[in-house]
């Protein structure tokens, strides 16, 4: 191949392109409402909740189990977990919402999972760095940031999410029964994925069986890359990545498999 020959892209290619983008517009527009205050609910809302946290458990314990900041403690669990359970949620519900445009031909329903995923992973992206800005620009603490462990959190965060919705699209579409399962499985996960706690001021007996959560692990990566003296020998980045591409090749074989039915269930 000539490097001075000019790339060649497809006519399907733009094609896709143009869909993807159509429908992350109008994903925008619904999403947002196209105005500034849905923006900014979505910055208010994890601030809020980070801000409950802190003044509440602050008045339980002098100091937080890491740090001298109760609000960058609750912010890098609270964070970690909410942009995977954002991107779970949403993507799991792309193929319901957005049904009326599969009969489009050019619309398929990786289309509208695919939009959904990069809207909510840029949000998150987005809320994410304004909450550590702000929370280490007001609150100092002594945190030596570590770029590879916080993009590993955020890059398996988003992966786990885009697989778990890609599994649920198709479940959800064909079986209530499995939506409403998964409702109950999914609610208690908050509690039990160390956002409130550290995984070694656990017990032995309930870290052998925490440990087999995967956003333990993403909230571990995420809290080594600010604290210097936290202990993260209890992450795998080869146990989630496995999990996560299994999810995600599970998910894209249910899709292609259903898609016939998809538009119609």
């Amino acid at each position: 191949m000539n490097p001075n020959e000019p790339i060649q892209v497809s006519e399907s290619t733009l094609a896709s392109a143009r869909v993807l983008f159509a429908l992350l517009v109008r994903e925008m527009a619904t999403r947002f409402g196209g105005s500034w205050a849905g923006y900014l609910w979505a910055l208010i809302e994890p601030l809020a909740f980070i801000a409950l946290l802190s003044l509440a458990f602050s008045q339980i314990a002098h100091s937080p189990p890491i740090g001298r900041s109760f609000p960058l403690f609750y912010a890098t669990g609270y964070i970690a977990f909410s942009y995977y359970n954002d991107i779970a949620a949403l993507t799991g519900r792309s193929i319901h919402v957005n049904r009326p445009l599969l009969s489009y031909p050019v619309v398929g329903p990786l289309d509208t999972v695919l939009a959904r995923f990069l809207l909510q992973g840029l949000t998150g992206l987005a809320v994410a760095a304004i909450v550590f800005a702000g929370i280490l620009a007001v609150f100092a603490d002594q945190v030596q940031i570590r770029p590879l462990p916080l993009m590993a959190s955020l890059a398996l965060a988003a992966l786990l999410g885009l697989g778990v919705g890609l599994v649920n699209c198709t479940l959800f579409a064909f079986s209530k029964t499995w939506e409403l399962i998964y409702g109950v499985i999914a609610r208690p996960l908050f509690q039990v994925s160390a956002v409130f706690f550290t995984f070694a001021s656990m017990p032995a007996y309930v870290r052998e069986v925490l440990w087999w959560n995967p956003i333990i692990h993403l909230v571990g990566l995420m809290r080594a890359g600010f604290y210097p003296a936290y202990d993260a020998s209890h992450v795998s980045h080869v146990y989630v990545l496995a999990l996560t591409l299994g999810l995600i090749v599970a998910g894209l074989a249910m899709m292609r498999v259903g898609s016939g039915r998809l538009a119609e269930s």
